[in-house]
């Protein structure tokens, strides 16, 4: 006497692994419904920049000089959209590297390049005239993928579909889709 069809073996994996996976999927969604208030940055929301600090007459600036970063939107002109005065240790040709955005708590603000402009950094050491302005290349901009955590600044949990509960189609009234795969895989049963 056979009690499972050949066909319905295959048919309930499926409804099974339909099940399991809609399971597995519960535990993430309710974390993330519980970070989405606080989201942790996993990229460091700084950038290394090296230079010369140099005087008014070329010669290097050495040891420790109070310096001011400005970020601006355009090459020359117009008010700073972001700056930060480190103090930054240069060594005898005056050559330093920073970590912009380290004097702050929350590092460079992601926004100066949500709008995929570009943008020109400029460097002031105390009581000198302020560099050329710098073009920013494409490392910074990679900030804007933290975005990539949202679609349109909402979480993904604000896109789940809720479960059906009023019949649609013939399916029949089911609260969970997990109850809808068993539905379907006995329906399939009792085709075969």
């Amino acid at each position: 006497m056979k009690l499972v069809s050949e066909r319905s073996v295959p048919v309930a994996l499926v409804a099974l692994l339909l099940v399991l996976v809609a399971l597995a999927g519960l535990g993430p969604v309710s974390a993330w419904s519980q970070t989405d208030a606080q989201p942790s940055a996993v990229v460091p929301l700084l950038v290394n920049f090296s230079g010369t600090l140099t005087d008014a007459n070329g010669k290097p600036l050495t040891g420790t000089v109070g310096v001011m970063f400005l970020l601006y939107k355009d090459q020359e002109g117009g008010s700073p959209l972001w700056l930060e005065t480190q103090n930054v240790q240069s060594d005898k040709s005056g050559h330093y590297t920073v970590a912009l955005g380290s004097t702050k708590s929350a590092g460079l603000p992601t926004g100066l390049f949500s709008s995929g402009e570009a943008r020109w950094l400029s460097v002031q050491a105390q009581d000198q005239a302020e560099q050329p302005r710098v073009l920013l290349l494409s490392v910074p901009y990679a900030l804007k993928a933290l975005d990539a955590e949202t679609i349109g600044g909402k979480p993904t949990s604000s896109f789940m579909l809720a479960p059906a509960t009023s019949k649609s189609a013939g399916a029949g009234t089911h609260s969970t889709w997990a109850q809808y795969a068993f539905r379907i895989s006995a329906q399939r049963r009792q085709l075969y």
